[in-house]
């Protein structure tokens, strides 16, 4: 989508200094953007490349020093860089309904006329499809699972039996869905199998990243609540429950039975044990390793997970240790010498 900067500055609520009427392709980094694109400066750090950069026209906070032909000023660039995002270069891949003639659809289930569904998809017996459901080549799906109105799944997804997808969800590729938890048991050095019966709950709007893996309930459901997002290599384990509007970045892990809040944010390669309560609002640091229960509000890092003030103050003091061992090997030298 093209649009004239004068027009852009009015749909991001940004006032306007310079040609509205310069003609606007797409949002680019300021490092490699063409003179018929636009880029922005969120941080003053990287005013050096205004000097040097080609495009037309910056978004830029409204207080910003700056020197520039073009400029858009707002007070939340970040914000208006989303919403140029979306209306220069996200382009919407629609449904085009219709079954792909390779696709393998069991007799029992009921296609809406608004669905599309992909090279080499399966679906299995007594699933449910609602409207404009998107299903990409190769994905499969076991019985009994429902789709909600909206969802999409990318390529070679796999949602074991009786999952359950809200409306509007994402689901990318390679992310099974309702596989086994990691339930077993030990007797007399045997180890045995538990039966994991239950099944994986979504809820609207619930997006998971690539290569992730959602593991089904031994008993009852493992859930996610509306509007969670999961990055890509997150693996949650059975009968966890994650609240609504959590961010769970790049390879989280979270064991068994635990219960996350709504608001819950977790930095990558962080992980919370099994059997634990993590509240809302609870934001868990990159690498922190929560071994007991969270309450609402908190701040933790580091292994274990700590309140994030004395994990720093930790830190400060572990920078210090080298410093402190050469003190102590001279007082022991004293010692020795009296």
């Amino acid at each position: 989508m093209t649009l004239k900067l004068g027009e852009l500055a009015q749909a991001l609520g940004a006032r306007l200094e310079g040609d509205g009427s310069l003609e606007i392709s797409k949002l680019n980094e300021i490092q490699v953007a063409a003179s018929d694109e636009i880029s922005f400066i969120s941080n003053s750090k990287y005013l050096k490349y205004a000097e040097t950069t080609r495009a037309a026209a910056l978004i830029v906070p409204e207080d910003l020093e700056i020197t520039f032909p073009n400029l858009l000023r707002t007070t939340n660039p970040k914000q208006a860089m989303l919403k140029a995002l979306q209306l220069l270069n996200y382009k919407e891949r629609l449904v085009r309904p219709g079954v792909h003639a390779t696709a393998v659809v069991h007799p029992s289930v009921l296609i809406p006329d608004s669905v599309e569904i992909g090279s080499g998809v399966f679906i299995d017996e007594d699933v449910k499809l609602g409207e404009n459901v998107l299903i990409e080549a190769n994905a499969a799906i076991g019985s009994g699972c429902v789709l909600g109105e909206g969802t999409r799944l990318y390529p070679n997804v796999v949602l074991y039996e009786d999952s359950i997808l809200g409306r509007n969800c994402i689901i990318h590729s390679c992310t099974v869905i309702g596989s086994d938890g990691f339930g077993f048991a030990v007797d007399a050095g045997k180890i045995e199998k538990i039966p994991q019966t239950g099944n994986v709950i979504l809820g609207d709007e619930v997006e998971i990243g690539a290569n992730c893996a959602i593991d089904r309930g031994s008993i009852g459901p493992t859930s996610i609540g509306d509007g969670t997002k999961l990055d890509n290599q997150v693996h949650i384990a059975h009968n966890v429950r994650i609240g609504k509007n959590c961010f769970l970045t790049a390879q989280v892990a979270i064991a068994g039975s635990t219960d996350l809040g709504d608001r819950v944010q977790m930095g990558g390669q962080s992980g919370v044990i099994g059997h634990l309560k993590v509240g809302n609002d609870v934001s868990i640091a990159t690498r922190g390793g929560v071994t007991h229960d969270i309450p609402d509000g908190s701040m933790v890092s580091g292994f274990p997970a700590r309140p994030h003030r004395d994990e720093l103050r930790i830190e400060a003091i572990l920078k210090k240790l080298p410093e402190l061992y050469k003190t102590v090997k001279i007082l022991e030298k004293q010692v020795n010498k009296d």
